[in-house]
């Protein structure tokens, strides 16, 4: 199950070059005023990585840690003309990807202009662009990869409260409808595509429409505590919702919601310490947040979703911030990442062995955590830190040896092969 995380905020365009001590590092360029390359990479293994500085897409072989270069040339003065970095030219300024489930086509947010450019991720090109109504934190693809779902909290809706989902079809870029819901803020989607569920700024309940009937209907359903996401198992429409609690204005607590879609009935609820963010692995949900009052310490929590009980006795204390990410690496250690935090004496990346359901040593502060990726097959995480790549190894939860730092500020990863 795909982690649909919500990113928010906006980083600043800045040039910084930061070279950790005692690292090898593969120094990049990233600027994009002498025109980047548009040929295919032909990166095997390939990543994305979004550049907030340049526009552009950084393209990084996760298997073995490089970058592709062009093909140095000689001038008409016979210089010698280096290789430039390989990368997908997408925009003046790009934030959050998100990868289709076929792995297709990547979706790259450009927030100055409230687009989403599509990339073919074979070609390394970008094929067309979805403008929005507004500005957006998200988007979601229909688990057949054809359609785009993305929430506009503040769209203009004549006679209604500001808030709308667009829905996209990507091949052809056509905004094809358009679901009116106050104040959406993000979304998620059954495994059939059938039903979309909403989740508003501010609200206790979410809005269960369903894309196939004719006209579409919607049923908002109350009883929940700042909805904020939800995820659902392989074949069903039992949506498990996480409730942000107390950290997003509600007065009830934070907690884990079991909710048939198709009857629209609550079934379940498990306490947790914190929910505002989630990564589903098997039968067990993995969930962080930070609880109220500010400065009680945020949590970490395991729930067994097949009985909705809760497999941490007492909720595992991480570092502070608003938590938005994971990435669980093939060694069990969940890393959890956050913005806004402290980042004084410990970092806004917290690292949690699932195994044992214990914390890690916190680690250094080093920025906010807007991405993180586990990489197939190695004890290896690649977290976008501070507007940096960091590769941690994940036996030691320190960075590895050899690390590859770009000219910007980074923003969003995927794996696109």
């Amino acid at each position: 199950m795909a982690n649909h995380n919500v990113l928010s905020g906006k980083r600043l365009k800045r040039v910084a070059v930061f070279v950790p001590t005692l690292l090898t590092v593969l120094l990049v360029a990233a600027c994009g005023s002498s025109g980047p390359p548009t040929t295919p990479s032909g990166v095997q293994h390939a990543a994305f990585i979004s550049n907030t500085y340049s526009g552009n897409l950084q393209i990084v072989n996760t298997q073995n840690d490089t970058t592709a270069y062009t093909a140095e040339t000689t001038n008409s003065a016979g210089q010698v003309v280096p290789g430039a970095p390989v990368t997908v030219a997408v925009s003046t300024t790009v934030t959050f990807e998100v990868l289709s489930p076929d792995k297709a086509t990547t979706l790259v947010y450009d927030p100055s202009s409230f687009t989403l450019w599509t990339v073919t991720n074979s070609a390394d090109v970008v094929a067309g662009s979805l403008p929005q109504a507004g500005p957006t934190s998200m988007a979601l693809f229909s688990p057949d990869s054809s359609t785009a779902y993305v929430p506009v909290p503040s769209a203009t809706v004549s006679g209604n409260h500001p808030g709308l989902v667009q829905v996209w079809n990507v091949a052809n870029t056509m905004n094809t409808a358009n679901y009116t819901v106050a104040g959406a803020n993000s979304v998620a989607i059954s495994p059939s595509g059938q039903y979309l569920l909403v989740f508003s700024n501010n609200s206790d309940s979410l809005t269960v429409i369903d894309t196939t009937a004719s006209p579409v209907t919607y049923a908002s359903i109350t009883g929940f505590a700042r909805p904020v996401n939800a995820f659902f198992t392989a074949g069903s429409n039992i949506a498990y919702v996480l409730n942000c609690g107390p950290e997003c204005g509600s007065s009830s607590p934070a907690s884990v919601t079991e909710f048939n879609v198709a009857s629209h009935t609550i079934v379940a609820t498990v306490p947790v310490g914190g929910a505002s963010v989630g990564l589903l692995n098997g039968t067990t949900l993995y969930v962080a947040g930070s609880p109220v009052p500010p400065g009680t310490k945020s949590t970490f929590d395991a729930v067994n979703i097949a009985s909705m009980t809760r497999l941490t006795a007492n909720s595992v204390g991480i570092s502070d911030g608003f938590h938005t990410t994971m990435a669980l690496a093939q060694n069990q250690k969940l890393y959890i990442g956050a913005s806004s935090c402290s980042n004084t004496s410990v970092g806004c990346l917290s690292v949690v062995n699932v195994s044992s359901n214990t914390a890690d040593t916190p680690l250094p502060p080093r920025g906010s955590i807007t991405s993180l990726l586990a990489i197939s097959g190695r004890d290896v995480v690649y977290a976008i830190e501070g507007g940096y790549l960091h590769i941690y190894d994940t036996d030691t939860d320190t960075l590895q040896a050899t690390q590859i730092t770009f000219i910007g500020a980074l923003y969003g990863i995927v794996q696109t092969d």
